[in-house]
């Protein structure tokens, strides 16, 4: 049957309604993944190698490389301006348009448009249809990319013109995050360096003039039994009158409206027994998963300067470790409390300042997805 209603810009096709000038093909007519493999063991040449811990979490920026003579294992080769994409674990989406030649793990494909430009192709990989045949992986332990399956899945796509200005579009946006990116970057050095400076006592205000005490961690720091605060069940709310907090990355991992475990705050340590991350909270919280570590600092001690001197300290990667007994052979140099104040201020005014910056992050990448979602499905359609 016809349809009559068809809203403007768009036709029927065999397959349904798709945009003018679309067409619709299985992914496998739209990219195709190299097989060229480079080994290492029997070649004297010394590539840039790419391996998956390289490429960061769906930002499709690349944060290092290593040396193909340091590796052992067979690699694929890419070529500048081909894309890369984790198959392994694919729900991490790490995804990189290379900028030069050189090889990657076996665990990364490196793609090439056949009916899709590599520029458009980097935009089109970024999709959540795309992330979610994707994740239709085989494995359950080591998750991969299924290409067998992926490869019939069908696509609506336009012609070469239109994902040629689609894609200078969306460039505009990476470009944006980029330099927003770096600006945080920058931001987070300076903070690096003030702490270096202020928490050594190597820069003083002028006002101050006198030594620095030395103490151990037990003179300074008291520690808050978790338990007393952890909630029976792991099942949060997504919006409730009190945070359940984690040692995870994100720490505030759900809601609930249980106030029995309630622990009332005003500026507390967070440390975590299995990622040794840090964080300083000043609002009330239950605590949810075991793992979680609450320390304080004692009386006249700032609690958020010493937050950021444990900050500053190289805590070793000992594993498992719940008695702290590696914090407690640490040394800290330790102004007046005043002193400690006029420190922690400046450092907060840095953090608060960062903070700013990635919330503007976070909103150029929502507005940079909102416009994917239109343009990469054409109900948004580009002046050519």
């Amino acid at each position: 049957m016809i349809n009559n209603t068809l809203p403007k810009g768009y036709k029927q096709s065999k397959v349904g309604v798709i945009p003018h000038g679309w067409e619709r093909h299985e992914l496998k007519n739209l990219i195709e993944i190299s097989k060229n493999t480079f080994n290492p063991k029997i070649s004297n040449e010394n590539k840039k190698c790419i391996e998956l811990e390289h490429i960061s979490q769906e930002t499709g920026q690349l944060l290092g490389f290593t040396n193909s003579s340091e590796q052992q294992s067979v690699k694929n080769i890419f070529k500048k301006n081909q894309v890369l994409f984790g198959k392994l674990r694919p729900y991490l989406r790490k995804f990189w348009k290379a900028q030069f030649d050189g090889v990657c793990s076996s665990e990364i494909w490196t793609i090439n448009g056949i009916k899709l430009t590599n520029d458009y192709l980097f935009q089109f990989i970024q999709t959540s249809k795309f992330n979610k045949i994707a994740n239709k992986s085989s494995g359950s332990k080591m998750p991969r990319a299924d290409w067998k399956y992926m490869s019939e899945i069908p696509f609506n796509v336009p012609l070469i013109k239109e994902q040629e200005k689609i894609a200078k579009i969306l460039t505009t946006w990476d470009n944006a995050i980029e330099q927003q990116q770096e600006l945080i970057d920058k931001k987070q050095q300076l903070k690096k360096g003030l702490m270096q400076q202020l928490l050594t006592g190597k820069t003083r205000f002028p006002c101050f003039t006198g030594n620095w005490k030395k103490l151990e961690f037990e003179n300074i720091f008291e520690r808050i039994p978790s338990k007393n605060y952890q909630i029976n069940s792991t099942e949060y709310l997504e919006k409730g009158d009190f945070p359940v907090i984690d040692q995870g990355k994100k720490f505030i991992v759900g809601y609930t409206n249980d106030k029995n475990k309630l622990f009332n705050n005003n500026g507390v340590i967070i440390f975590g027994d299995h990622t040794r991350k840090l964080k300083y909270i000043d609002f009330d919280f239950i605590v949810g998963a075991d793992g979680v570590q609450l320390i304080r600092t004692k009386v006249n001690y700032d609690n958020k300067f010493f937050y950021y001197q444990l900050l500053s300290k190289k805590i070793p990667n000992t594993g498992y470790n719940r008695h702290f007994k590696f914090l407690l052979k640490i040394t800290f140099y330790v102004p007046s409390a005043i002193e400690q104040q006029k420190i922690t201020e400046v450092l907060s005014n840095a953090d608060k300042e960062i903070e700013l910056l990635n919330k503007e992050l976070y909103e150029i990448k929502q507005q940079k997805k909102a416009l994917m979602q239109k343009l990469l499905t054409g109900k948004v359609r580009v002046k050519l």
